[in-house]
C-alpha cells in the first residue's frame, strides 16, 4: 500500500510540477512575443508618420539604414505591389518580391500583419510586423524584423529555470511525501500485523496510537473490536470446551447431522459403539454408519425413540432418540437432527437375566413346595407309622432343600447390593484356608474323600472380606467333595503368580465337559440336574462365588475333563504387609 500511496503521489506531483512548468513556460513566451510585438507596433507607427512627410525622391536604402541604426530593428519598405524599395541590410534591388510573405498579405488586408519564421536573408528566424500605410497616393507596408535568438536566449534560461525549479520540487515534495506517506501507513502496517496476530490466535495484542485524527479513532475502534472478539472467542471457547467435556465424558452416543444427512458431531461413545477410529466430521451418515435402520430413523421417526438391534459381531442393542436441531436465532430454523443412542444391551440382558431368574426361582421351588405338600396331604390317611416317618422325613429333606435354596437366593441378593468394601480388611491365606479345612475335612472323611492342603512357604495376604472369602472357598470345596467318588481325593493348593495369590481346588471327581464350562457360573445352571438334586446342590453356589471374586478383584479359572476330576483355580490380587 506504501509504495502505491507514493507512486501514486509521485505521479500526480510529477504531472502537476509538469504542467505547471509549461503553462508557466508558455505565459513568459507569450509575454516576450506580446512584448516584442508591442515594441515594433510601437516603432512601425514611428517610422510610418516619418514616411509619409518623406520626399517621393528620397532613397528608401539609406532612409532604412537610418533608421535601423536608430531602433535596432531591420527595416524593410515595400510597395503594394510587393516590391521592395527600400532594406536597411542588403540593397533592395537585390531582394525578391515580397507579396507573399505571410505579414505582408496580411497588412494589405488587416492593415497589420505579423509572423515568425526562417528569414532567407538572414540565415535566421525573425520576428516579422508589417504595417500598412498610405502616401502620396499609393500605399507602402513598412515591415520590422528582430531576430529571435534574444527571446531564444531568454526561453532557454526560463526553461533551465524551470527544469531545476521542477527537479527541486519534485525531489523535496517526493521527501516529505515519502515521510509523510510512512507517517500515515506505519499505524496501518502496524493494525495489519496485530490483525494477522489475532488471526493465529494471538488475542492479547493491541495498537497503540496517541494521535486524535482518523487513523487514531480507526485504532481505538480496532482494539475495541480486538476487545469484543477476544470475549466472544474466549465465550465460545469456554462452551466449546465444556461441550466436548461433557460429549466426552457421556456414556450415552450423540450423533448430529444436517438437513443433507452428513455428520457434523460424533461423541467419542458413539464411535465406540459403531467402531469408528476415523475422524467422520463432514461425511454422509450412510458412508460411516451402515445401518438402514437408523437411515429410516433419521428420515421418517423425527421425535421419536425406536430401539435398535446392531451385529457387531454380537448383538447389541441400542436405543436411539432423535431430536430436531432448531437455530432459534435465524427464525427457528431447522439445520439438522440430533441423535442420542442409549446401550441397552446390559439392561437387556439383565432383564433376560431377570426373566431367566424368575423362572429358574418358580421351577426349584416349585418342586420341592409340590412335593411338601403332596406328602403333606398323603400324610392325613396314613396310620402306618413306618410309612408316615418315611413320608416326614421326606418332607423334611425337601424343606431343608428349601431352605438352603433360599438362603443362596438371599445371599446372591446380598451380594448384588451391599458394599462389602466397607468390612475389608487383611486376610492371611494360609490361616483362613487352614480354618476352611478344618471345617470341610470331617464331611471329606465321611465319604471316604482324602482332602489335603498345602500351605504356601510365605504368608501371603490378600485385602477382603473374611466372612465371603471362606464362604467362597467352602463353595467350591463343598462342590469337589459332592462331585468327587468314595476313595478320591480333593486337594488345596497355594501359589504365588505374578503378584497374584493363586489358590486351586483340584479332585479327581466326575469332572465336566467342555461345552459345560462357560455356563458353569450361570445361576441355577447345573451339568447333571439329577445328580445335583440327589446330592442337596442349588445350582447358586459357583454364581456366589463368581459374585465375590468381583468384589475381590479377582478371577477363576476352570479346567475339567469328563472322568478325570476338575480344578478351580482362584486368582487373587496380593498386598504387601508394609503397605497396610
Amino acid at each position: 500500500m506504501r509504495k502505491k500511496l507514493y507512486l501514486f503521489m509521485f505521479l500526480i506531483l510529477l504531472f502537476g510540477v509538469t504542467f505547471t512548468g509549461y503553462m508557466s513556460y508558455s505565459f513568459t513566451k507569450n509575454i516576450i512575443l506580446d512584448n516584442v510585438k508591442d515594441s515594433l507596433k510601437s516603432d512601425a507607427r514611428l517610422i510610418k508618420d516619418y514616411f509619409i512627410d518623406l520626399s517621393e525622391n528620397k532613397n528608401y536604402d539609406s532612409t532604412a539604414k537610418e533608421l535601423k541604426s536608430s531602433i535596432g530593428k531591420r527595416v524593410t519598405i515595400i510597395r503594394q505591389d510587393g516590391k521592395v524599395i527600400g532594406e536597411s541590410d542588403v540593397s533592395s534591388e537585390k531582394l525578391e518580391n515580397h507579396l507573399n510573405r505571410p505579414e505582408v498579405k496580411a497588412a494589405l488586408y488587416n492593415e497589420e500583419g505579423m509572423s515568425i519564421r526562417y528569414s532567407s536573408t538572414e540565415k535566421i528566424y525573425m520576428y516579422y510586423y508589417a504595417l500598412k500605410y498610405t502616401a502620396n497616393n499609393q500605399s507602402y507596408i513598412i515591415r520590422l524584423a528582430m531576430p529571435l535568438y534574444n527571446i531564444d536566449y531568454v526561453q532557454k534560461h526560463i526553461i533551465k529555470l524551470i527544469i531545476f525549479t521542477v527537479i527541486f520540487g519534485l525531489l523535496f515534495c517526493s521527501l516529505l511525501g515519502f515521510i509523510y506517506i510512512n507517517r500515515f501507513t506505519r499505524p496501518i502496517i502496524q493494525m495489519t500485523k496485530i490483525a494477522t496476530g489475532i488471526a493465529l490466535g494471538q488475542y492479547e495484542k493491541r495498537i497503540n496510537l496517541s494521535s486524535k485524527d482518523e487513523i487514531g479513532e480507526l485504532g481505538h475502534a480496532f482494539n475495541l473490536m480486538a476487545d469484543r472478539l477476544q470475549e466472544t472467542i474466549n465465550d465460545l471457547s469456554d462452551k466449546k470446551n465444556k461441550l466436548e467435556s461433557i460429549l466426552t465424558s457421556m456414556e450415552d452416543g450423540v450423533i448430529v447431522v444436517d438437513n443433507n444427512e452428513k455428520i457434523l458431531l460424533m461423541n467419542p461413545a458413539a464411535k465406540k459403539f459403531f467402531s469408528i477410529s476415523e475422524e467422520v466430521e463432514g461425511k454422509h451418515f450412510i458412508e460411516v454408519i451402515r445401518n438402514t435402520e437408523i437411515e429410516n430413523i433419521i428420515n421418517y421417526d423425527v421425535d421419536t425413540e425406536n430401539e435398535v438391534v446392531i451385529n457387531n459381531p454380537n448383538p447389541m442393542y441400542f436405543r436411539v432418540k432423535t431430536v430436531k436441531v432448531i437455530n432459534y436465532e435465524k427464525n427457528k430454523e431447522n439445520i439438522g437432527l440430533c441423535l442420542v443412542i442409549q446401550n441397552i444391551t446390559k439392561i437387556r440382558a439383565l432383564e433376560k437375566m431377570r426373566s431367566d431368574f424368575v423362572a429358574n426361582v418358580s421351577h426349584e421351588l416349585r418342586t420341592p413346595l409340590t412335593s411338601i405338600k403332596g406328602f403333606a396331604e398323603t400324610l392325613k390317611f396314613v396310620e402306618d407309622k413306618n410309612t408316615r416317618d418315611k413320608f416326614l422325613d421326606i418332607i423334611y429333606v425337601e424343606s431343608e432343600r428349601l431352605t438352603r435354596l433360599i438362603n443362596d437366593i438371599l445371599t446372591l441378593s446380598e451380594l448384588e447390593n451391599k458394599d462389602y468394601s466397607a468390612n475389608f480388611e487383611k486376610i492371611n491365606i494360609n490361616e483362613s484356608l487352614e480354618e476352611i479345612y478344618s471345617i470341610m475335612e470331617p464331611a471329606a472323611r465321611n465319604k471316604g474323600i482324602k482332602l489335603i492342603y498345602e500351605k504356601y512357604d510365605k504368608s501371603l495376604y490378600i485385602y477382603g472380606d473374611r466372612d465371603k472369602f471362606k464362604q467362597m472357598f467352602i463353595n467350591l470345596i463343598d462342590n469337589a467333595i459332592k462331585y468327587t467318588p468314595k476313595d478320591g481325593k480333593v486337594e488345596i493348593i497355594i501359589s504365588l503368580d505374578n503378584h497374584m495369590s493363586r489358590i486351586d481346588i483340584k479332585d479327581n471327581g466326575i469332572g465336566i465337559s467342555k461345552e459345560h464350562i462357560s455356563r458353569l457360573f450361570e445361576r441355577f445352571y447345573r451339568v447333571d440336574k439329577a445328580r445335583s438334586r440327589s446330592v442337596g446342590g442349588t445350582g447358586l453356589g459357583l454364581a456366589i462365588v463368581k459374585h465375590i471374586l468381583t468384589i475381590f478383584n479377582g478371577s477363576i479359572d476352570v479346567k475339567s475333563e469328563s472322568g478325570k476330576g476338575t480344578t478351580f483355580s482362584v486368582y487373587l490380587p496380593c498386598i504387601d504387609v508394609k503397605e497396610v
